[in-house]
């Protein structure tokens, strides 16, 4: 791992792709939430979104999520250099996030009375999750070149613990 010689929890991660992506998608929560907090829904909106108002019997406004959204686009900027333990944490949260929100347009649409037109936003929070879900396991171009070059050594070694191990084999016949 190029990363193992930093602190895992008080260093910053140098600056790499994965770095880009997840600065840019917590602009991008952070600008939804946002457009969450100061719009005024409309009412089929609402009706779309009933069960993310009415969580667990709670009634929460569209503001709420909109802070959700922007605390989520926050913790995804961080996510972009720290802590150096783990490059994948605001992947996960983006993920979460975009599955929720897919969730409850599928529910507003199944058990509630939102429009069957709603499918838009469940197929497109849905692939958006799962597009999160498959970039938090690429690898860093950098990764891959220092990978690259690892192999050849890594086969000469192979090959020099084979020699031995055979060398040994035969001292012992």
């Amino acid at each position: 791992m190029p990363h193992s010689n930093l602190d895992p929890w008080k260093a910053i991660r140098p600056w790499e792709r994965h770095s880009l992506v997840l600065l840019v998608a917590g602009l991008v929560y952070i600008a939804i939430g946002q457009s969450l907090i100061v719009t005024e829904p409309s009412a089929q909106r609402l009706e779309s979104l009933r069960f993310a108002l009415n969580w667990f019997g709670f009634d929460l406004p569209l503001v709420f999520w909109g802070w959700v959204f922007v605390s989520h686009g926050v913790a995804a900027i961080v996510s972009a250099r720290w802590p150096p333990i783990s490059e994948t944490w605001g992947y996960y949260l983006l993920t979460g996030l975009s599955s929720a929100w897919a969730l409850f347009y599928l529910m507003g649409i199944l058990f509630g009375d939102a429009p069957a037109m709603n499918i838009s936003a469940v197929l497109t929070w849905g692939l958006i999750a799962f597009m999160w879900w498959g970039i938090s396991g690429l690898v860093n171009p950098s990764h891959v070149g220092f990978t690259l070059t690892e192999i050849p050594r890594l086969r000469l070694e192979v090959e020099r613990l084979r020699a031995e191990n055979d060398a040994l084999r035969l001292g012992k016949e």
